[in-house]
């Protein structure tokens, strides 16, 4: 029993241990650390962001079509943040994302 609750322990610290550098991707990154990211990285924020806030705009205003869920790449979202991100330093990544979502959802 002591052997399992140590393993559990060892894994999940370990676990923890290696998601503790990429959780930027996940919060909030102000626009001076967005121009930093790689393209990768933005891409990967974008879709942890926009996805649940689409499923939640999409069950809310009901459009007749859902434009973003047709996206063939989320290029379009990065290029939008990062032209966000340009002219607006002291914000959010959030913002120019959720700006990028009304756009698209117009």
């Amino acid at each position: 029993m002591h052997f399992r609750i140590t393993t559990y322990l060892f894994v999940t610290l370990a676990f923890i241990s290696s998601t503790a550098n990429s959780q930027h991707l996940f919060g909030n990154p102000s626009c001076a650390n967005w121009q930093k990211l790689p393209h990768t990285e933005k891409t990967t924020w974008l879709n942890a962001f926009l996805v649940p806030l689409n499923l939640t705009n999409v069950s809310r205003k009901k459009p007749k079509e859902d434009k973003f869920s047709k996206l063939p790449s989320m290029d379009s979202a990065v290029l939008y943040v990062d032209g966000f991100c340009d002219a607006n330093a002291e914000e959010f990544a959030s913002l120019g994302a959720i700006k990028f979502l009304d756009e698209l959802t117009k």
